[in-house]
């Protein structure tokens, strides 16, 4: 089999951070057969899903990982590297994903505060 970019990207970085495929599938929930997959070239084409869940185990960008750029961090962090997912989304998905961060944002916030004491 042929590696792809995407296979000695997702390789490099992972041995970069010192971790073994087992390592990522428990960061990721990605199984690690299939990190093995893309490494060796047996698996080509992740889904969006997938690329999401090892890009953010990873803290790099998608677009590293697939070759559209060479720099591996996302510009503008975590939250400009989600919105660049949705480019392309309809308004009504923009607006569903927009309310659930919200949403978890809020729970999270409220959790928080009662930890606190409620101050």
């Amino acid at each position: 089999m042929t590696k792809t970019l995407l296979g000695k990207r997702l390789k490099e970085i992972r041995e970069k951070r010192e971790w073994s495929q087992s390592q990522l599938e428990e960061k990721s929930g990605i199984p690690a057969v299939m990190i093995s997959q893309f490494e060796t070239g047996v698996r080509k084409n992740p889904s969006a899903a997938t690329l999401v869940k090892l890009a953010n185990a990873l803290s790099i960008s998608m677009d590293y990982l697939l070759g559209r750029t060479d720099v591996p961090t996302p510009v503008g962090g975590p939250v400009a590297a989600l919105l660049r997912t949705l480019e392309g989304a309809s308004g009504t998905t923009f607006d569903a994903v927009t309310a659930v961060g919200k949403h978890l944002t809020d729970q999270e916030r409220a959790r928080a505060k009662k930890a606190n004491g409620g101050d």
